[in-house]
Order: C-alpha cells, then sequence, then structure tokens
C-alpha cells in the first residue's frame, strides 16, 4: 500500500515538475478533453487576437500613404503613427473598471462595436485631426478587447493545459495577422486607396466574433472542471489547494518585467521600422517599389513570425531557458549589430530582421507563460506580478513606437541594439527559471 502511495504521489509530483518547466511544451495533447465551451472560447480568443493584430500591424502599411494625401508634417506623420499603441497601452489602466463594472462578455461586445464605429470613421474623415482621434479611439478598444478576452478565456476554460494550447493558438493567429494585413496591402492598397483598405480589412474581421458573443457563447451554462482520469484529478487538486510561496518575488518581478518590456520594444517597434529601412534599401542600385516592400513585408511580419511561433513548442521543450534565452539575445543584439553596419543593404536587412523576429517570438512565448505562471511567481501575489509585468510591456509597446516613429533610422536601430545588450544581461539574471 505504501509502494501505491509513493508511486501515485512521485506520478503528481512528475507532472507537477513537468507543467512548471516545460509549460505549453509539455502539455499532451492527447489527454486533454475539450468541451463545447472551451472550443466556442478559444475560437473567439482567436478570432479577437487575429483581429487585433490586423489593426496594431495596419499603421504601419497606410500611415505614409494617408499622411500624404492630408498633406501633413514630419511630426503630425509620426504622432499619427504612434497614437494607436499609446491608447492601446493606456486602455489597460481602465480594464479592471471594465471587469468589474460591466463584465469580461459585456466588455468585449462593447469595445468591438465601438472598434467598428471608430474604423468607420476612420476611413471617412476628412482632415488630419479627426483621423487622429478616429485613431486614437481604436487603440483604446484594441486594447480593451484582447486584454477582455484574455481574461475571459483564461477565467473559463476548463483546465491549464487548454488554456496554455489556447494561448499558444492566439499567438500565431497573432502572428498571422500581422502577414495577413500585409498580404492584402499589396493586393489592394494601391488599387482601392487607404480608405476603403481600412473598412474592407477591419469591419469583416469584428463581425464573427460578435455573432459568437450574442448567439453561442450565452447559451453555455457554467460547468464543473472535467478531468481525464484519476491522477490528473489528484494533481488538479494538488495544484488548486496548495499555496505557493517563493523566495526573491520582487526580484523575480523586476526582472521578468525588464525582460517583457525590451521584449516589446524590440517586436513592437519592428512594426514601424521595418517598412522606413525598406524604403532606403537598394536592390541593383535602385530603391524598392511600393509592391515591392508590401511583399518584403508579408514575408516577414508573416513568414518569419509563423516559422518563430512554430519553432517556440520544440525549443522550449528541449532546450532549457537558462540556455535558450540567452542565446536568442545574444542573436537578437548581432541583428542589430550587422543593420548598423549595414544598413541600406537589402539582403542584410531582410535576414537581420527575419532572424531577430523569429528570435523575438520565441522569447515572447516563453515571456507570455511566464507572465500566468504561479509557480514562478507564487500564487499568493500573482496579480500583483501579472498587472506589473502586463505594465511595462505596454510601456515597451509605445517606447518601441515612438523610437522608431521620431529617431532617425539609424539611431532608432543604434537604441534597439544597446536594448538587446541589456537584455542579454537582464536574460542571464533569470536564473529561477
Amino acid at each position: 500500500m505504501d509502494s501505491k502511495s509513493s508511486r501515485e504521489s512521485s506520478g503528481i509530483q512528475n507532472k507537477k515538475n513537468q507543467a512548471t518547466k516545460h509549460g505549453l511544451a509539455a502539455v499532451n495533447l492527447r489527454e486533454l478533453i475539450w468541451t463545447r465551451k472551451d472550443i466556442i472560447l478559444t475560437v473567439l480568443n482567436t478570432l479577437v487576437t487575429f483581429g487585433d493584430a490586423v489593426e496594431i500591424y495596419l499603421p504601419g502599411v497606410i500611415t505614409q500613404t494617408a499622411s500624404s494625401e492630408l498633406g501633413v508634417s514630419a511630426a503630425q506623420e509620426g504622432l499619427l503613427g504612434i497614437v494607436l499603441y499609446l491608447f492601446l497601452a493606456l486602455s489597460y489602466f481602465v480594464l479592471p473598471l471594465i471587469k468589474d463594472k460591466i463584465g469580461r462578455k459585456e466588455g468585449v461586445l462593447i469595445s468591438l462595436y465601438t472598434s467598428i464605429i471608430a474604423t468607420v470613421v476612420c476611413s471617412q474623415v476628412p482632415n488630419y485631426w479627426t483621423l487622429l482621434i478616429s485613431r486614437a479611439v481604436l487603440g483604446f478598444c484594441i486594447g480593451l478587447n484582447m486584454s477582455t478576452v484574455g481574461v475571459l478565456f483564461s477565467e473559463e476554460v476548463s483546465s491549464y493545459g487548454i488554456y496554455n494550447v489556447g494561448s499558444f493558438i492566439g499567438l500565431f493567429a497573432f502572428s498571422l495577422g500581422g502577414g495577413w494585413m500585409a498580404i492584402l496591402a499589396y493586393l489592394l492598397l494601391g488599387k482601392i486607396g487607404w480608405r476603403y483598405f481600412v473598412v474592407c480589412t477591419s469591419v469583416p474581421i469584428f463581425v464573427p466574433p460578435i455573432f459568437i458573443l450574442h448567439c453561442l457563447l450565452g447559451d453555455i451554462k457554467e460547468r464543473p472542471v472535467i478531468v481525464a482520469n484519476h491522477d490528473d484529478e489528484d494533481f488538479d487538486s494538488l495544484m488548486q489547494d496548495e499555496t505557493i510561496k517563493v523566495k526573491g518575488f520582487y526580484g523575480r518581478v523586476v526582472k521578468s518585467s525588464m525582460a517583457n518590456c525590451i521584449n516589446i520594444i524590440q517586436g513592437w517597434g519592428s512594426i514601424l521600422l521595418i517598412p522606413a529601412m525598406l524604403k532606403i534599401c537598394e536592390y541593383d542600385n535602385s530603391k524598392l517599389t511600393e509592391d515591392q516592400q508590401l511583399l518584403i513585408l508579408a514575408l516577414l511580419y508573416g513568414g518569419a513570425k509563423l516559422f518563430g511561433r512554430i519553432v517556440s513548442i520544440f525549443l522550449l521543450k528541449y532546450i532549457p531557458f537558462r540556455v535558450l534565452q540567452p542565446l536568442l539575445s545574444i542573436i537578437m543584439a548581432a541583428c542589430y549589430l550587422a543593420l548598423i553596419l549595414q544598413s541600406q543593404s537589402l539582403v542584410v536587412t531582410v535576414v537581420s530582421m527575419g532572424t531577430a523576429l523569429i528570435c523575438y517570438c520565441v522569447t515572447r512565448c516563453e515571456l507570455t507563460l511566464m507572465e500566468f505562471d504561479k509557480h514562478y511567481f507564487g500564487s499568493e501575489r500573482l496579480t500583483l506580478a501579472v498587472g506589473v509585468m502586463a505594465g511595462c510591456g505596454n510601456l515597451g509597446a509605445v517606447v518601441g513606437a515612438v523610437a522608431a516613429q521620431f529617431l532617425s533610422i539609424p539611431d532608432a536601430v543604434a537604441f534597439t541594439f544597446v536594448l538587446s545588450c541589456v537584455q542579454v544581461v537582464v536574460i542571464c539574471c533569470i536564473t529561477e527559471r
């Protein structure tokens, strides 16, 4: 009997250690039991994330075209480029009020409807200031629906394993949305103009989530958590009942928040930096045409990031954090150093930014899983850790957009290179992971 209890206890502990060490990569897909509600929530989270990615990558495609038509100054063009990211970051401060006062589902619906209205207004504005205001409102709504649907998803799915799988699918959809935006710009922007392009690419992606929230999600009643077998039941009970405490909580929060901030500066800053760099690149002693630039954007935004999301599953599973993440940080710093040395070379730009985006995506997956990991931060103050880490990430999004939009290209690349070197040190200091 003691031997049997020992084996069961050992099995539970092995599962606990595996989930703590590998997160998403350790999930056994065959053991997951998907309910109807899990499937609907995963589809909802995926669609909203995809739509948000389309809107987030849109400024990198239309800003210069819209600014040229409206005849604005360079400073006004820069503000137009970053206003969406600024108000997206500010929206996170309103999230607690939205969650507590009107609820998760209602908050997502309000933000989606407002996004449609703001998009239509954006396409019909007669001057710069109304365009700026509509983009600000849209950024605020994107932040609300992206964060609120994430909370709804994490609270309502039936198990931690399904949450991990659904989160990865969401990250995959975000990368797909960036590539989709660039492809549509390559095919349609020059033919229909930026005003109709905004409506055609933005409004349709908000309709399916609204349908799901009204017609499908509301019909599902709450149900208890379903588990696969006896061992899983013991394991889930153990994980829910125990209070997890960790040493060096504040040190962990500081290091993870710094890593999150720098990582998002690298990733979100590239949304505006890459289009600007492609405009100065030369191929056969001539500048790239607009179609060529959009095609390369599609390959970088979509191909490189999708590849990064896919390989992250295997890299995070088979290579320890202390080996993989410092290596990725060094590679990213080397990519930006190459851009400093050869900023006008098309080959160097494409290879360096493609490699940097792949590294960014792998690190982004790790930091996303870390952000909600109660084994890393402890269960008692997990909410505090999540809030600080997310806040620093939002700050990074704004800083990255400002640097790419207002600094010269050499200065923006040098700034990101310095931060990439700092990231190497920060990642190496995360010894608890």
